[in-house]
């Protein structure tokens, strides 16, 4: 992906905060429980989220007793997320901050625990990994963490899809392709870090289904669909309308990965 489509792409999300609220999937509650139990009294220190969006990951952490500060470059999303923290009465457990994770200095101070929910991707990709390990603390955690689906196979025919996108897909990506939460990048990144690890990978595995006018503002809700042309995803939605029928399944995964700073790697200077 060149430089100028990935800002493109990534600043799709400074707008749609209500929408991808309302039809992006949350992380499974044995997410939650295995990071407390992996972050142990770690949690009880600084907690640094970034990338929040609207409290996927920030809402089950607070209401397991986290104090979170929140770095998200989108006002839209951080409007959002402070609608939900004030209904659930979780505010007091949660700051805030409009910016961008190359925007927190380490010299502020370290973090026990450092949180990314469908965002380290997005973070800049010369400078994530050490600054990961410079905000976080000698004996501190990160969690990466990823959702991803597919359409079920069982249940719709990938075949006529996949023909639908050869005609109409204008260059989007399906939904057909079982491919795992994350692409397997960031494990690539660790293995060429001496300097860090990962700690425990975890999978967890759900279903979906949902009627398709919200599958298809489900895709409007990732950056690629999200840039596209409104008259291409039209008659892309519209031809994948019949074969799809009336509600969508969808089987989907989620990928945790624990990372941890292993002795005294290289640490950004701000």
């Amino acid at each position: 992906m060149g430089d100028e489509l990935t800002v493109e792409r990534a600043r799709s999300f400074e707008q749609g905060a209500t929408a991808y609220e309302r039809f992006r999937p949350e992380f499974p509650e044995a997410m939650f429980d295995d990071v407390v139990r992996l972050a142990g009294d770690r949690l009880q220190d600084r907690v640094l989220e970034v990338g929040a969006g609207t409290g996927r990951a920030t809402l089950p952490l607070a209401r397991r007793g986290a104090r979170i500060h929140v770095v998200e470059p989108s006002a839209d999303m951080l409007r959002v997320l402070a609608e939900r923290l004030q209904t659930e009465g979780l505010a007091d457990l949660v700051t805030t901050q409009q910016a961008t994770f190359e925007d927190v200095d380490a010299s502020d101070g370290t973090y026990g625990v450092m949180v990314a929910a469908q965002s380290f991707h997005w973070a800049d990709a010369a400078t994530r990994w050490e600054r990961l390990a410079s905000v976080l603390g000698s004996d501190g955690l990160g969690f990466l963490c990823w959702n991803g689906w597919h359409v079920d196979p069982d249940r719709h025919n990938t075949n006529e899809i996949q023909a639908i996108y050869a005609e109409h897909g204008a260059g989007l990506t399906s939904d057909v392709d079982d491919h795992r939460s994350g692409p397997g990048w960031a494990e690539l990144e660790v293995e060429a870090k001496p300097w860090m690890e990962i700690v425990e990978p975890k999978t967890y595995e759900w279903d979906w289904s949902m009627p398709t006018d919200d599958y298809f503002a489900l895709l409007t809700t990732t950056s690629q669909y999200a840039i596209a042309p409104s008259e291409d995803r039209a008659r892309l939605f519209d031809a994948l309308r019949p074969v799809l029928g009336e509600t969508v399944s969808l089987s989907g995964r989620t990928l945790l990965l624990a990372v941890r700073p292993v002795g005294h790697g290289p640490r950004l200077v701000s």
